[in-house]
């Protein structure tokens, strides 16, 4: 097991979503380079975990979000 810390990300352009239990998701663009950051922040503000991803991974990953989340909303039966 890795033994690394996550360095919490101050940055006042970070975007969050609530998550279930009380945690949060994070995502924080760098300044400094081309980088972004996904964290999980958890009910009292512990850390729990993250990634750093490249402008292409980060568009990869939103593209998958995108096609999954399209799918489940083609699938719901129209309303009436």
């Amino acid at each position: 097991m890795s033994k690394r810390k996550v360095v919490s990300l101050h940055d006042d352009g970070a975007l969050a979503l609530p998550l279930s239990n009380g945690c949060k998701l994070r995502v924080t663009a760098f300044h400094e380079t081309p980088r972004i950051a996904l964290t999980i922040h958890g009910p009292g503000g512990g850390d729990r975990g993250g990634v750093i991803l490249s402008p292409d991974r980060a568009r990869l990953l939103a593209s998958w979000l995108a096609r999954l989340a399209d799918g489940m909303t083609d699938e719901r039966p129209a309303a009436s």
